[in-house]
């Protein structure tokens, strides 16, 4: 369980970083290959539903859900900042 830590506080914020860089969705599978690969090796198991399983018992959730959640709070985060109202004219009138 030493390794998965080690995965998850050294490996995992800098392919979140990456993904901020590069935000496809098929550049996000890839990403989240770079966590399978490993663990698939550290337990010894095939890819597929075993790599799912291990990933969430040990509390790995997907990139995909990662970068979800992080756009969430940003979003929330900046909904409930005093930016967002003379901000939002701006780009509501860039992006229309």
């Amino acid at each position: 369980m030493v390794i998965v830590e080690l995965l998850r506080s050294c490996c995992l914020p800098v392919l979140l970083y990456v993904e901020s860089l590069v935000p496809r969705a098929r550049d996000i599978n890839s990403l989240n290959n770079c966590i399978n690969t490993p663990l698939a090796k550290i337990f010894r198991v095939s890819f597929g539903d075993n790599v799912d399983f291990i990933r969430q018992m040990t509390g790995l959730t997907s990139l995909r859900t990662l970068v979800s959640e992080r756009r969430s709070r940003f979003l929330s985060k900046l909904h409930q900042s005093s930016l967002f109202q003379p901000l939002m004219p701006l780009f509501c009138d860039r992006k229309f």
